[in-house]
């Protein structure tokens, strides 16, 4: 058996050794705090949407182009002109709930139902994608998630939540 190295010569520099690297570490950020998440809401610092949420907005989008569309027909004939009014109203306010739901940093924006229940009503001008978008959209905006994300967004506690007993 052999002494590897002399007692004097522990610590010095040998001309067959690697030189030391130290391990990669990221490097120091003292303003990024690492919160632990709230049940029920998004992690901190992401801004990924549901897709239940991305569902509206594209719904909204759209809906916004279709009832444009029709309100433009509407609006040719003479009769109509009421009915062409009201469907591009609805055109311009999907158009606007669409722009903030989707917007890139995300905006407050509560979910409206307003607008949903004017997309059903918009059958009165013979477009049917608006009644369905406006149905699914009523729908969507009952599930958890997407009432979280909305609660989170605006910086308002969670919905509570409904007790269901365990199942026999």
């Amino acid at each position: 058996m052999s002494d590897p190295q002399r007692p004097e010569d522990y610590g010095r520099y040998q001309p067959d050794q690697q030189p030391y690297q130290q391990p990669y570490q990221p490097p120091y950020q003292p303003y990024q705090i690492q919160y632990q998440g709230t049940p029920g809401y998004p992690a901190a610092g992401s801004d990924a949407k549901p897709n239940t949420v991305l569902a509206i907005g594209i719904m909204a989008i759209v809906d916004a182009v279709l009832s444009g569309l029709s309100g433009l027909v509407w609006l040719i004939t003479i009769c109509g002109i009421p009915l062409g009014i009201y469907s591009i109203v609805v055109a311009i306010l999907a158009g606007m709930y669409a722009y903030k739901l989707l917007s890139n940093p995300p905006q407050p924006v509560q979910p409206n139902k307003t607008l949903a229940i004017l997309q059903i009503v918009n059958i009165i001008t013979g477009n049917i994608f608006s009644m369905v978008f406006g149905i699914l959209s009523l729908v969507f905006y009952n599930q958890p998630d997407v009432q979280a994300y909305f609660a989170y967004r605006n910086g308002q506690p969670l919905p509570p939540q409904q007790y269901q007993p365990p199942r026999f």
